[in-house]
C-alpha cells in the first residue's frame, strides 16, 4: 500500500526542515504554497502542516501563519560512558554497610524524614587503581538485617536484588545528574587518590521499581581522569 500524499508531503518537509533550509522561528510554507509547490488539494496541504504542528516541528498563529518552532522535539540519542578500562582487571571493595536516618537522604528516597534506609558503601578499583567511590542509599525493604553483616554479598546490589525479589532493576527506569565539582571532597580525593584540589566527576543517580517507588539513591565521585561520555542517535 503506497504512502498517503500528505505523508509523503510531510516527510519531504520534515527532511527540509532537519537539513537546515528552515531555521527555528523562521517563517514556513503557507497552504497555498504547499497546494502550488505539490499540486494538491487544500485538504492534503492542511494534513501535512497539522501533522507536524502535532509533532512540535511547526506553530501555527492564527491571522500570522506558520513558523518554525523554536524548540521543537529533537533527536532522541543515547548517552554512553566510555570506560577507558575495558580490558582491565575490575573489583568491588564494599567499605560499610550500616542501617541510618537522614532526611536530607529520606528526602531523595521519598520517605518520611524519620524512616530509615540502608547505606552501603562501595569503592569500584581497576588494575587496583581506586576510580568511583559510590555511596548507595536503598529503601529498608531490600536490605535483609542479617545480611548487612556480609559485606561480600553486596559487591553488586543489583544481583542480589534479583535473586532474592526477582526485580531486575537493570531494567528499570532511572534518572541520573553528572557533574564536575572542584575540588573534590576531602574524603572521597583520598579514596580515589587524587590530589587536594583535583576534580571528579560527581553522579546523582535515582532508580525507580516499577510502581514508581525510588528504591535507590546513589552517590558516586568518580576520577576525572576516567570520565568520558559519548553522545549518538539512537
Amino acid at each position: 500500500m503506497s504512502m498517503p500524499k500528505y505523508q509523503q508531503i510531510k516527510q519531504n518537509l520534515l527532511y527540509e526542515i532537519n537539513n537546515g533550509m528552515f531555521q527555528p522561528g523562521d517563517k514556513f510554507y503557507s497552504e497555498a504554497e504547499l497546494k502550488k509547490k505539490y499540486n494538491v488539494s487544500g485538504i492534503t496541504a492542511i494534513k501535512a502542516l497539522q501533522c507536524l504542528t502535532n509533532e512540535g516541528y511547526l506553530v501555527r498563529y492564527q491571522g500570522k501563519g506558520t513558523y518554525v518552532s523554536k524548540a521543537r522535539k529533537g533527536k532522541v540519542v543515547k548517552f554512553s560512558d566510555i570506560e577507558r578500562y575495558r580490558d582491565a582487571e575490575e573489583r568491588t571493595e564494599v567499605l560499610e554497610i550500616r542501617r541510618m536516618t537522614d532526611p536530607r537522604i529520606a528526602r531523595e528516597l521519598n520517605l518520611e524524614p524519620e524512616e530509615s534506609f540502608y547505606y552501603i558503601k562501595r569503592l569500584r578499583l581497576v588494575d587496583d587503581k581506586p576510580i568511583i567511590v559510590q555511596k548507595t542509599y536503598v529503601i529498608a525493604e531490600f536490605v535483609k538485617e542479617k545480611d548487612a553483616a556480609n559485606k561480600e554479598a553486596f559487591v553488586s546490589i543489583y544481583r542480589k536484588i534479583r535473586a532474592e525479589y526477582g526485580i531486575d532493576l537493570y531494567q528499570a527506569d532511572s534518572k541520573e545528574i553528572t557533574e564536575i565539582v572542584f575540588p573534590t571532597p576531602k574524603e572521597e580525593r583520598e579514596l580515589l587518590g587524587l590530589l587536594e584540589g583535583e576534580p571528579s566527576a560527581y553522579t546523582r543517580r535515582y532508580t525507580y521499581l516499577f510502581d514508581g517507588r525510588t528504591i535507590e539513591y546513589i552517590e558516586a565521585y568518580k576520577r576525572w581522569d576516567y570520565f568520558s561520555i559519548e553522545i549518538e542517535p539512537v
